[in-house]
């Protein structure tokens, strides 16, 4: 199961960035709906100076923001790489500076979580990753712990369908290892054979009833 990016949202992503390096456009150079610097017969006024360099400031960051912004989206709308990848061997996770694999043998369980944002109070989703102690976690991911946190507040689908779907995997892949660990107990047949006692047949020369002549 792979997950993506909502297509929507990184469309809106777009749009706002346009604004931005529309706005950042007016405020340097236009003028069109922003205030201009105050100017003088001999050009611009000390108060129109610092104006301009304020002016500058705001609108390059304003620029570098929506390129920022435009350039992603249209970047992630074209390549459509995906988030999380569920797969045989464990999970594959974009990090932002690459891909980032947790394998099963790492894991211990997989769910799903809603928290409140610490910087502007909105709710989140959240992928709930927990590892062992001695798993080896990329550094770029989000962990508390031997718990690793995955941002899915953007995603096209729903976490729980993932949650689910890496939770299944997870208990495919152990079942898989107890298989192959298991060994058979080792069986020895023993085999004995029972045989009757044997009577030792009566002489056919000798009557029962008569004693043997002794013969001298």
């Amino acid at each position: 199961m792979r997950a993506y990016r909502s297509p929507v949202k990184l469309f809106v992503f777009g749009i706002v960035g346009i604004i931005l390096i529309a706005a950042a456009a007016d405020i340097m150079i236009g003028h069109w709906v922003s205030t201009p610097p105050d100017t003088a017969d001999s050009g611009l006024t000390t108060r129109g100076q610092a104006q301009q360099r304020g002016d500058l400031l705001w609108g390059g960051a304003m620029l570098v923001t929506g390129v920022l912004l435009f350039g992603g989206s249209v970047t992630e709308l074209i390549r459509r790489k995906p988030t999380v990848i569920v797969n045989s061997d464990g999970l594959v996770v974009d990090t932002g500076s690459g891909d980032g694999f947790i394998p099963w043998g790492s894991i211990d369980d997989v769910s799903s979580t809603v928290i409140s944002d610490s910087y502007d109070g909105s709710v989140r989703e959240q992928l709930v990753v927990g590892t062992r102690p001695d798993a080896s976690i990329p550094e770029d991911l989000s962990r508390d712990g031997d718990t690793v946190y995955i941002d899915v507040h953007d995603w096209a689908g729903r976490v729980t369908e993932l949650a689910l779907s890496a939770q299944g995997a997870l208990d495919h892949y152990r079942r898989i290892a107890a298989i192959r660990s298991y060994e058979p107990p080792s069986v020895e047949w023993e085999t004995t054979v029972d045989q009757p006692d044997v009577e030792a047949e009566p002489d056919p020369e000798v009557p029962d009833n008569e004693p043997e002549e002794d013969h001298e």
